[in-house]
C-alpha cells in the first residue's frame, strides 16, 4: 500500500526525470561543453528536482505524522509558488556563474542585447506558458468566493435557496505566485543579459555556441517553473471541476448538480500532468548539460610488418 501510494505521488517528477535524460541523451553530441558554472548548473536544475519530488511525497505526510491543521494547510499551499521560487533561485545562480577566460583582443561592433544568444522559439515558448498561466489564474480567482476566513478559496455552485462548494485556486492561493512572475521574469532578462554583453573570447564561433547553450538553459529553467505552476493550477481546477451532488426535488423526483466544467476533468488532469512533466524534462535537461560530451574516438592504426 505504501509503495503504490508513493507511486502515484512521484509518478510525475520520476515520468519528467525520464523524458529529460532521453531528450539529453539524443542531443548530447550535439550540445557544446558548458564552459561557465557547470557545477552550480547540475547544482540548482538536479537539486530542484530533487526538492519537488522530495515535496510530492509530503502530499502522504498526514497519513503518518500528527500535526496542525493550519501547518498542513501552509504546506499544501505553498505547492503553487513552490516551482516559481526554484525557478527564480536557479536563474539567479545560472546568472551569476560567469566563464574565467580572456577576452579577445579584438573588438567586436556587433550590438549584443539579452537576446542575441537566445533562440527566438525560446522566447515564444515563454511567452506562451505566461499566458496560459494567467488564463486560468484569472478565471479561478474570479470564480472564487471567500470562505469563512474570509479568504478566496472557495467555488460555489447555486442549489436553489441553498449552495454547493468545494476548494478552488482563487485569489487567496494566487496572489503569491503572480507576485513571483515579476522577479521571474526579470532574473530570466538579467541573466540572459549578463551571458550576452561580456566580449567574445578568442574562439569566437565555440563561445557563441557555448553562449547560446547557456542562454537556452536560463530559457529551459524558467519554461519549467511556468510549466510546473501551470500543472499545479489545472491539476487544482480538475479537482474542482468534480465538484457534483444529488438533490431531492420533491414530487418531481431527484436531480444531479455539477459544476459548469464538469466534462473537462479528464482533459485538465492529462493537460497538468503533461504539462508537470515537460516542466521537470525541462530541469533536468538543464542539470544533463553540465556533463561533458564524449570526445570522438580515434580509429586505432593497426601496425604493418614492413
Amino acid at each position: 500500500m505504501a509503495w503504490t501510494l508513493l507511486g502515484m505521488l512521484l509518478w510525475k517528477p520520476l515520468a519528467g526525470i525520464v523524458l529529460g535524460a532521453l531528450a539529453w541523451a539524443v542531443r548530447r553530441r550535439g550540445l557544446p561543453a558548458l564552459e561557465a558554472g557547470r557545477a552550480v548548473t547540475a547544482a540548482v536544475a538536479g537539486g530542484a528536482v530533487v526538492l519537488l519530488a522530495a515535496y510530492s511525497v509530503l502530499g502522504a505526510m498526514p497519513l503518518w505524522v500528527e500535526a496542525p491543521r493550519e501547518l498542513w494547510s501552509a504546506v499544501f499551499g505553498a505547492r503553487y509558488a513552490l516551482p516559481l521560487v526554484l525557478g527564480l533561485v536557479a536563474l539567479v545562480a545560472l546568472g551569476a556563474a560567469r566563464p574565467h577566460r580572456a577576452p579577445s583582443t579584438g573588438a567586436s561592433l556587433a550590438p549584443r542585447t539579452w537576446r542575441t544568444f537566445l533562440d527566438a522559439r525560446w522566447l515564444a515558448a515563454l511567452v506562451i506558458a505566461l499566458v496560459l498561466v494567467l488564463v486560468p489564474t484569472l478565471a479561478a480567482g474570479m470564480a472564487s468566493r471567500p470562505d469563512e476566513d474570509g479568504e478566496y478559496t472557495r467555488y460555489v455552485v447555486d442549489v436553489g435557496s441553498g449552495t454547493l462548494g468545494t476548494g478552488i485556486y482563487g485569489w487567496h492561493h494566487s496572489a503569491l505566485p503572480l507576485v513571483l512572475l515579476v522577479p521571474l521574469g526579470a532574473a530570466t532578462w538579467w541573466a540572459l543579459s549578463g551571458i550576452a554583453r561580456p566580449p567574445l573570447a578568442e574562439a569566437e564561433p565555440a563561445d557563441a555556441a557555448n553562449r547560446r547553450l547557456r542562454s537556452a538553459n536560463v530559457a529551459r529553467v524558467a519554461l519549467g517553473g511556468l510549466l510546473l505552476h501551470l500543472g499545479t493550477i489545472v491539476g487544482s481546477l480538475a479537482n474542482t471541476s468534480r465538484l457534483s451532488g444529488t438533490f431531492s426535488g420533491g414530487d418531481r423526483g431527484w436531480f444531479s448538480i455539477s459544476t459548469p466544467f464538469a466534462a473537462l476533468s479528464g482533459t485538465l488532469d492529462v493537460l497538468s500532468a503533461v504539462a508537470a512533466c515537460v516542466g521537470c524534462a525541462l530541469w533536468v535537461f538543464t542539470a544533463l548539460t553540465a556533463v561533458p560530451a564524449p570526445s570522438p574516438s580515434r580509429p586505432r592504426r593497426s601496425a604493418v610488418p614492413s
